[in-house]
């Protein structure tokens, strides 16, 4: 332990500096630590944080890329200060304190507890499988979009239920470049897509129960974003935490790569909803 890293403090970073942080790094170049409790975090935690409560840090280190950045954080700061002073303390390169904690973030945020949705994906799938699951949910989005825009009496909304369906297509097709890269061995046994309607979509919801819940909620289209920037957080969040866990390193950066298409995602709503409210 190298003991002046262990009683200096660790740099702190603001929400805002952590949000240009985030904009500027592709996923899996980083790591975003929350060491608060699990009630704490399933009540609502940033999105692709990896959860490791303090009392456990000590033990877990192995689970931290010790040359990639680390931020840590925790309610208000002080139990994440603690954390990124015993991370300097064991050699990492590079720590963070989130100035103020999550508490004085007011990004959007990530629920449940951390194994929501994980059972998805076994750690140890191939890309393929990675591939077939990813299209399942995207595909799971696009119906529900499609859902909603048959059940509004709006012209305006349904057209902008329509556009956030173009996108989950869009993302599929990539997808589907993706699969095609693969070799033929790679894709043994694995069907890109799936036969029937799918139940699942983006962030493991329930199709039929979000639109079920949904249908009569979104009044206006500013609505309809800001429920469409909660599904793309919770879908960011599903992805980075099934690459956390994943063993092949090409699942792994697959998983990192569709949580960065979800970060462009939530710019362009955030850029939408920008526009709807200025109007």
């Amino acid at each position: 332990m190298k003991l002046k890293q262990l009683f200096r403090r660790a740099p702190s970073m603001s929400p805002e500096d952590l949000t240009k942080f985030r904009d500027e790094h592709q996923e899996g170049e980083y790591t975003l630590l929350d060491v608060r409790q699990p009630g704490e975090y399933r009540k609502g935690h940033l999105a692709g944080a990896k959860f490791i409560p303090l009392p456990e840090l000590q033990g877990r280190l192995d689970e931290i890329d010790r040359e990639a950045p680390v931020v840590a954080y925790c309610a208000v700061g002080g139990r994440s200060r603690a954390a990124a002073q015993l991370l300097q303390g064991q050699g990492f390169k590079e720590v963070y304190n989130l100035e103020g904690g999550i508490k004085a973030w007011e990004g959007l945020t990530a629920e449940g507890p951390p194994e929501w949705g994980l059972e998805i994906m076994d750690p140890g799938e191939g890309p393929a499988q990675v591939i077939a699951a990813a299209f399942s949910l995207e595909r799971g989005l696009a119906a529900c979009y499609q859902a909603l825009a048959k059940a509004t009496d709006s012209e305006e909304l349904s057209e902008l239920y329509q556009r956030l369906a173009g996108y989950e297509d869009r993302h599929m097709q990539r997808l589907g470049r993706a699969w095609e890269e693969l070799t033929p061995e790679q894709r043994r046994g694995v069907e890109l897509e799936p036969q029937g309607e799918v139940s699942i979509m983006e962030g493991g919801v329930k199709v039929e129960d979000f639109v079920a819940q949904h249908q009569d909620a979104s009044a206006d289209q500013s609505q309809a974003v800001m429920m469409a920037m909660g599904l793309e957080t919770q879908a960011l969040d599903l992805y980075l935490r099934l690459a956390q866990r994943m063993r092949q390193p090409q699942s792994r950066e697959l998983l990192d790569t569709l949580g960065q298409e979800e970060k462009s995602h939530l710019k362009a709503l955030g850029d939408i909803l920008e526009r709807l409210q200025g109007a």
